[in-house]
């Protein structure tokens, strides 16, 4: 089907959970799907409600101005998992599509770290917020995904369920060391927008195929939720919004211990 388009169904939800009284996380997606992004704020009275919704508008501002106005093919199965970090060594248009979502992350970095000293607040502290979030690269069957801080992106193809982000976690680095000694504590993040002047975020880039299932989430979901049963809710249930709802309730049934925000989207081949 190389002259195939896609057409994509996506859905959002963002919950308190059972153990916080303030929701920190926000999200978007744009009306057409071309974008999603999931921000997980930190900071609590000292608005990390603010940080997330911050970088959630200035991203999905950024995103909204580059709207895709070229129909998308379809990429050929032994492209499919290609994934490319290093800007330098891609074609233009991916290029210059990560060049703009790292971009993007960055601005919405500067934004908080500007209101942080607004309010008093010197350099590490003050608000903060995590960020996961994919694009369709416009006119490609191609996602930039970026993230920084440990909000994940999940892509279900097949059946299987492959995790297209690395946690920003002091937790993850201890796993890359060996693990060796005592685990630190899975919430420390070392990488998230708001809390320095700079940040680098990581983006990749990623194929889009028939009937692949795209989610994001805070880790209020996967701190609850093994990957297991991630999949097989994902696999169930076919609506993006209803496997959003599902995905929350799941989480909230294992504890609740965090807000959580799930995005779900699922793409189809139309002729």
């Amino acid at each position: 089907m190389p002259n195939a388009a896609f057409a994509l169904t996506v859905a959002g939800l963002t919950d308190v959970g059972r153990a916080r009284s303030r929701n920190e996380d926000d999200f978007q997606v744009s009306i057409a799907g071309e974008f999603a992004v999931v921000c997980d704020g930190m900071g609590g009275h000292a608005g990390g409600d603010i940080a997330s919704r911050k970088a959630v508008e200035v991203i999905s501002g950024i995103l909204r101005d580059q709207a895709p106005s070229d129909p998308i093919a379809l990429v050929k199965r032994d492209d499919a998992d290609r994934t490319q970090t290093d800007p330098a060594a891609t074609e233009p248009t991916v290029r210059h599509a990560l060049s703009v979502a790292r971009s993007a992350v960055q601005q919405a970095n500067r934004a908080i770290h500007e209101l942080n000293l607004a309010r008093g607040f010197s350099s590490g502290r003050g608000m903060g917020t995590t960020v996961a979030g994919v694009w369709r690269i416009p006119g490609t069957a191609y996602m930039a995904v970026f993230h920084a801080g440990d909000s994940r992106v999940y892509r279900l193809r097949d059946g299987e369920l492959r995790t297209l982000t690395r946690d920003h976690s002091l937790y993850q680095v201890w796993l890359d060391n060996g693990g060796r000694g005592t685990a630190p504590q899975r919430n420390i993040i070392v990488r998230a927008l708001g809390t320095a002047e700079d940040v680098e975020p990581e983006v990749s880039v990623q194929s889009l195929m028939p009937d692949d299932v795209v989610m994001l989430c805070s880790d209020g979901l996967n701190g609850m939720l093994p990957d297991g049963v991630i999949a097989r809710i994902l696999r169930q249930e076919s609506d993006p919004a209803l496997a959003a709802a599902a995905l929350v309730d799941a989480a909230n049934a294992a504890g609740g211990m965090d807000n959580v925000t799930v995005v779900v989207g699922r793409f189809a081949a139309t002729v």
